[in-house]
């Protein structure tokens, strides 16, 4: 089943004015938010792929926030995501809305 999902993302970039690489490093990447969004969906689409359709229904928020953050040794889900090209640090993902843009999957749900 295809889905539309709508998300947010709360971000800051880590820096530090010790060293000039950390500064530019800020420019490093001319379309950050386009970037960051194509790398993070792909993380998702990946996740989602991964599992029926009937565990994602049930456990969407875990699938999407475990794919864009990680798992730590514990595993527990991290809680950022750091692009290292411009030091991009993703620190929470709000999920608006997913819905099956299937008409008779969702009103099957």
């Amino acid at each position: 089943a295809r889905l539309a999902r709508q998300l947010s993302y709360i971000w800051h970039f880590e820096h530090s004015t010790d060293t000039p690489e950390h500064a530019s490093a800020l420019f490093a990447v001319p379309d950050f938010v386009g970037d960051a969004c194509k790398a993070l969906a792909s993380r998702i689409r990946g996740a989602v792929a991964a599992v029926p359709f009937d565990d994602f229904h049930r456990n969407s928020a875990r699938i999407i926030r475990t794919s864009v953050f990680g798992l730590d040794e514990n595993m527990k889900v991290k809680d950022h995501f750091k692009f290292n090209a411009n030091r991009l640090v993703i620190t929470n993902v709000d999920i608006q809305s997913v819905e099956p843009v299937d008409q008779r999957t969702r009103d099957s749900l």
